[in-house]
């Protein structure tokens, strides 16, 4: 009775560590002096498997954000890291804002 409780106490942790997923927000520094953060929002995502495989390899950066969001001039970046399954998979996020 004892070694079944043990197991599954054991399995129970294992399914919450392998299951929980995070989420961590890392805001840029501003790239004005004291500037408003700006009007515009671009953003630019990657999902990367087992840390080996990218979906769309290396346009997840300001520039592809800055395009896709029609900025000229950027005010501030922001970047998101999501993992799934203890980082299985990682969606990255950059964001910025501007005019």
């Amino acid at each position: 009775m004892k070694k079944q409780i043990a197991t599954l106490t054991a399995s129970a942790a294992l399914a919450v560590l392998t299951l929980s997923s995070c989420a961590t927000v890392s805001g840029g520094a501003a790239l004005t002096e004291k500037g408003p953060i700006g009007q515009k929002v671009g953003e630019a995502q990657s999902s990367y498997i087992l840390g080996l495989w990218s979906s769309k390899g290396e346009q997840n950066n300001i520039k592809q954000a800055a395009e896709n969001g029609g900025i000229k001039k950027v005010m501030q970046v922001e970047y998101v890291n999501q993992s799934v399954l203890g980082g299985l998979f990682i969606k990255r996020t950059t964001r910025v804002y501007g005019e």
